[in-house]
C-alpha cells in the first residue's frame, strides 16, 4: 500500500487530498496491467475510476461514426486521465489504448466519489486542478503526439543495419531539428546490461541521464545492452515510456539475434524496419524474421516494412525475387556506400551529412522525413508542350538543393517526372527537348494515321520514349514516382506506381483524338490530365505534408482576355456590327476540328487545375500566353520561362523547406 500511495502522492490532481485521505484512496486502488493495444476505455462510456500510469504508454483517441482516428494526447508515467467523467457525470470524451505494454494505477469510482462526500471542499480544488491539466495538455499535445519509436534490426549480420542506423538517426536529428536519441542494444558499443539497471533507474530520468553522451551532430546516444535474460523483458516498455517523455524520436539498433528480448522490443516499437542484404540467406532468414513476428503478436502494429540493401542500377530483378523470397513488399532500396567512406567511429560525421545527394544518402534522407511528416512533393501537371516549363523549374529546384521526395505527374508532366526521378539533370531533359526542335522532326515523330481511334499512332512516340527511359521501371527511380491516366469510360483516375515507365507514360499522354488509347487489365486508357490536370488530391492521397505545384494553363481569365485582344486585333470594325453567323471553313479538315477540340480541353482543365492548386503551399504558374499544346518545336521559351517563375518563387521555396536544405 505504500507504494501506490507514493505513487498517489505524485498527482497534482491529488494535492488538495491530504494524507488520511490517499491513505484511504491506496488502500482501495488496484493495479492494472495492459498489453500493447489494449484498450481500458472506451469513448461514450461511464467513467469507472481514475487512471495513474505507472510505465508504458498510452494514447486517447476518438474514432466514432466510421470517421478517420482522431488522436487527441499520448499519456506517459506520471500522467493521469479518466477524471472528467467522475466529476462532470459524462462519458469519455476519448478511448485510451495501451501503445506499450503499461502499468496503471486505478482509483475506483466508488473510492473516488466517497472522499468527495467526506469533504466537498476537494471538488472545487479538482475543478481548478481540471482546468490547469487541460491547459498542459493542449501546450504538450504536438510534442506527445509525435514521439515515436523506431526499431531497426536484420535477421543475418552485414546488412548494413548499424551504418543505416547511425546516417538515420544523425538525419533525423538535422531534418527535424527534434531532439533524437541512438537506443543502441547492438552491443557494439558495448553499454550496461538492460537486465542491471533498476526499475527506479529506468523511471527516474537523471539515473538514464548519466548513461547518455551528446553527440556535437544534434542527437544523444545511450548504450545498453540485451542478455536474454528473461527479467529484461519486463523493463523494455517502462524504458521507452521514460525516453518518448524527453525524446521525440528514439530509434532503437537491435542485435541480430532473434531472442525475446528482441521480439519484445519490436512489439513495444511505433515503427519497425528489418534491414536485408540483397542475398538469398538474408532474404531467407528475414521471411522466419518477419513469420515470428506475426506469430509472436498476432496483432502487432504496424507492420514491418523492408529495407533492400547493396541493390544495383537496374532494380526490377532484384525488387522481384527479394519481394517473393521475403513475403512481402519491398519498403525502399539501399545503394551500397563505397567501403573508403564508411566511418566506423560513432563521433565521425555520417555520410548522409557529407554526401547528401549520393543515392544512398538520398533514400535514408526521405525515410527521416517520411517519419518527421515533413515529406517534400512535386506534383507536374499537363499541358503539352507547355509542360516543358517543368524543365525550367527541376533547374531552379537543382540548382537551389532543394530536395524532393516524391515526384507525381500527368501527361507531359508524367514524362517529366518520371525522367526527372530515374535520374536525368534538367540539363539532360533539355537536351532530349531539343532533339524535336523543328516542325519536320516534330511531325515525323507523331507517325499520323486517319481516321481510326486516333490521328497518331504512337509507336514512333513509344520509341522514343524509350531511348529517354531505356527500360526502366518504378522500382529503379531514385525517387518515388506516381502517373496518372484517365479511364475512357468512366473518367476516373487511373495511378501507375509499378511496372515499366514507358507504359504509363504512353498512356498518361493519350490525348482523345489524337492518340491512340491504351489498354490495360480490361481497362481504355487516356490523358491523365482529363482526369486529373495537377494531380494534388494523388500527392496528399500518399502522405505527403508539404506540396509544390507546377501548373503550366494559363489562368482562365487571363486566357479569356489574351483571346479578346487576339479576335480583336483581327476584326475589322465593319465585321463587329454583322448579326451572328456560322464560321469557319465549309468542311473541317482534322487540322481545325483538332484545333477547337484542344481549346475546349485546355479551357476545361485550367479550371480543374486552378482548383487542385488551392490545396498546395507553393504553386508556380510558368503560362506562356500565346502558346500551344503542340509547341515542341520551339522548347526554349517555354523552359525559360519555367525557370523564371521558379525564381521568382524562391522565397516561397525556401520558406517551404525551411533552413535545412542541402546545398
Amino acid at each position: 500500500m505504500e507504494g501506490k500511495q507514493q505513487i498517489l502522492e505524485s498527482v497534482p490532481l491529488l494535492a488538495a487530498c491530504g494524507p488520511e485521505a490517499l491513505a484511504g484512496l491506496a488502500t482501495r486502488a488496484e493495479f492494472v496491467t495492459l498489453k500493447k493495444d489494449e484498450l481500458v476505455v472506451r469513448e461514450g462510456e461511464q467513467g469507472d475510476g481514475l487512471y495513474v500510469v505507472v510505465s508504458g504508454r498510452l494514447q486517447a483517441y476518438s474514432a466514432l461514426n466510421g470517421h478517420p482516428e482522431r488522436i487527441y494526447v499520448r499519456y506517459s508515467s506520471g500522467d493521469w486521465f479518466g477524471e472528467t467523467p467522475l466529476l462532470s457525470g459524462e462519458t469519455h470524451w476519448a478511448s485510451v489504448r495501451a501503445l506499450n505494454d503499461s502499468v496503471l494505477l486505478k482509483i475506483p469510482r466508488e473510492a473516488f466519489e466517497t472522499m468527495l462526500r467526506r469533504d466537498p471542499r476537494m471538488a472545487l480544488g479538482f475543478t481548478q486542478r481540471m482546468g490547469e491539466r487541460m491547459t498542459q495538455l493542449r501546450e504538450e499535445k504536438q510534442r506527445a503526439k509525435w514521439s515515436t519509436i523506431i526499431a531497426l534490426c536484420s535477421a543475418v549480420p552485414g546488412a548494413g543495419k548499424t551504418l543505416l542506423a547511425t546516417n538515420l538517426v544523425a538525419s533525423l536529428a538535422w531534418e527535424t531539428g527534434e531532439r533524437v536519441l541512438m537506443l543502441d542494444f547492438s552491443g557494439r558499443q558495448g553499454g550496461k546490461p538492460l537486465v542491471r539497471c533498476k526499475p527506479a533507474v529506468i523511471s527516474n530520468g537523471p539515473g538514464l541521464e548519466e548513461m547518455v553522451t551528446h553527440h556535437s551532430l544534434g542527437y544523444d546516444r545511450l548504450n545498453l545492452k540485451l542478455t536474454g535474460d528473461e527479467k529484461e523483458m519486463h523493463l523494455i516498455a517502462p524504458l521507452f515510456g521514460d525516453l518518448v517523455k524527453r525524446y521525440k524520436y528514439v530509434l532503437v539498433d537491435l542485435p541480430n539475434e532473434t531472442c525475446p528480448s528482441v521480439l519484445e522490443c519490436l512489439i513495444q516499437s511505433d515503427h519497425i524496419y528489418v534491414v536485408a542484404r540483397n542475398e538469398e540467406e538474408h532474404l531467407s532468414k528475414t521471411r522466419l524474421l518477419l513469420q515470428d513476428l506475426k506469430e509472436h503478436r498476432q496483432s502487432v502494429s504496424p507492420k514491418a516494412r523492408v529495407i533492400l540493401t547493396a541493390v544495383g542500377t537496374t532494380c526490377v530483378p532484384y525488387v522481384e525475387h527479394a519481394q517473393h523470397r521475403v513475403g512481402q513488399e519491398i519498403g525502399y532500396l539501399l545503394r551500397w556506400i563505397p567501403e573508403s567512406e564508411i566511418i566506423e567511429s560513432v563521433d565521425g560525421v555520417p555520410y548522409v551529412l557529407r554526401k547528401p545527394m549520393e543515392p544512398y544518402s538520398v533514400v535514408v534522407r526521405r525515410i527521416a522525413r517520411e517519419m518527421g511528416n515533413l515529406l517534400v512533393g512535386l506534383v507536374l501537371g499537363a499541358g503539352g508542350a507547355r509542360g516543358l516549363a517543368h524543365i525550367g523549374v527541376i533547374r531552379m529546384l537543382e540548382r537551389e538543393g532543394i530536395t524532393i521526395d516524391m515526384v507525381a505527374g500527368s501527361s507531359m508532366g508524367a514524362l517529366v517526372a518520371a525522367a526527372w526521378a530515374s535520374g536525368r539533370t534538367a540539363d539532360e531533359l533539355e537536351q532530349i527537348a531539343m532533339q524535336v526542335k523543328g516542325m519536320r522532326t516534330f511531325l515525323k515523330l507523331l507517325n499520323p494515321m486517319f481516321p481510326g481511334a486516333g490521328i497518331v499512332r504512337g509507336l514512333s512516340v513509344y520509341r522514343f520514349l524509350n531511348t529517354i527511359l531505356d527500360g526502366l521501371t518504378f522500382e529503379d527511380t531514385l525517387i518515388p514516382v506516381k502517373i496518372v491516366a484517365c479511364d475512357l469510360h468512366t473518367m476516373e483516375e487511373v495511378v501507375f506506381e509499378r511496372g515499366k515507365l514507358v507504359d504509363a507514360i504512353r498512356a498518361s499522354i493519350s490525348i482523345p483524338g489524337i492518340f491512340r488509347p491504351m489498354k490495360y487489365k480490361g481497362r481504355t486508357l487516356i490523358d491523365g490530365g482529363l482526369a486529373s490536370p495537377v494531380p494534388v488530391d494523388l500527392m496528399m492521397r500518399a502522405g505527403v505534408s508539404k506540396i509544390i505545384a507546377v501548373n503550366t494553363f494559363p489562368n482562365p481569365e487571363a486566357m479569356k482576355q489574351y483571346r479578346h485582344a487576339e479576335e480583336e486585333s483581327h476584326m475589322e470594325l465593319a465585321e463587329m456590327k454583322l448579326p451572328m453567323r456560322e464560321t469557319g471553313p465549309f468542311i473541317d479538315t482534322p487540322t481545325s476540328i483538332i484545333k477547337n477540340y484542344m481549346r475546349f480541353l485546355n479551357s476545361t482543365q485550367a479550371r480543374v487545375a486552378q482548383e487542385a492548386c488551392k490545396k498546395v503551399d507553393v504553386v508556380m504558374s510558368p503560362t506562356v500566353p500565346d502558346g500551344f499544346w503542340y509547341d515542341f518545336y520551339n522548347p526554349e521559351r517555354y523552359i525559360r520561362r519555367g525557370e523564371q517563375v521558379a525564381e521568382a518563387a524562391l522565397p516561397q521555396l525556401r520558406e517551404l523547406v525551411g533552413p535545412r536544405k542541402v546545398r
